[in-house]
């Protein structure tokens, strides 16, 4: 009985029709923010609770079809199966009250992670990169918080809605740092001192492309590292 489970849960068509499953529930999840007739919604209840009886169905499959039965939960990925399966067995009244478990079935979704091996290997590479990005980060807030420092002190007497005090200082810096309509930012301060470009041209290039290249870098140098392995 074994073997035949652990030949289905390895079959390329069992696989396929899991991430057909989950692609269907998230289409089906989406579905549910539009304003639907009430026969629609029921047949997504109902599709829903099929979805869920699948899902518990195919984990029970690759752990009964794993000849160990003691490493299925050694695998990370595994506890993360059972632990969104397990969420979506929890009975949900359609009560705002129980938002947050309604919210919770949405991460069913993210169950494509582990079941596309390409998916894993990106997770499981930004996994093992956390301690260098972490310190990366950590550089990243201080050249961050040297900058905001320096912008309130020159700029808060001309603009105090965006350089008012270290915290605003901050939000307007990373609005500048995800190049999102920083000239808007940058011109007005432009015009009363022309030395204003330095100050925000040093910034993007430091913190918006050299530190996020590093990021870029580190996680190559880990995904090549693993496929060495």
């Amino acid at each position: 009985m074994t073997s035949y489970l652990t030949k289905l849960k390895d079959n390329r068509i069992f696989q396929l029709a899991v991430v057909s499953i989950i692609i269907l529930n998230a289409i089906l999840i989406g579905a549910t923010t539009y304003e639907l007739e009430p026969i629609f919604l029921d047949l997504i209840r109902v599709l829903d609770y099929s979805i869920t009886i699948f899902f518990v169905i195919e984990l029970c499959i690759r752990y009964f079809g794993e000849p160990n039965k003691k490493e299925f939960f050694k695998n990370g990925w595994n506890v993360f199966d059972t632990i969104i399966v397990g969420i979506s067995l929890i009975p949900i009244p359609n009560n705002s009250s129980f938002l947050v478990l309604r919210l919770l079935r949405i991460f069913r979704v993210l169950r494509l992670i582990s079941v596309i091996p390409e998916l894993k290997k990106i997770i499981e590479a930004i996994l093992a990169s956390i301690n260098r990005v972490f310190f990366v980060s950590l550089l990243l807030f201080i050249i961050l918080y040297i900058y905001a420092t320096m912008g309130s002190i020159l700029f808060h007497a001309d603009d105090p809605s965006r350089w008012e005090d270290l915290g605003i200082s901050l939000i307007t810096l990373f609005q500048v740092l995800t190049m999102s309509s920083w000239e808007t930012v940058m011109l007005p301060m432009q015009k009363i001192y022309w030395w204003a470009w330095i100050y925000f041209f040093s910034f993007i290039v430091i913190c918006g492309i050299t530190m996020l290249n590093l990021v870029i870098a580190i996680l190559v140098d880990v995904v090549i590292n693993q496929k060495k392995l």
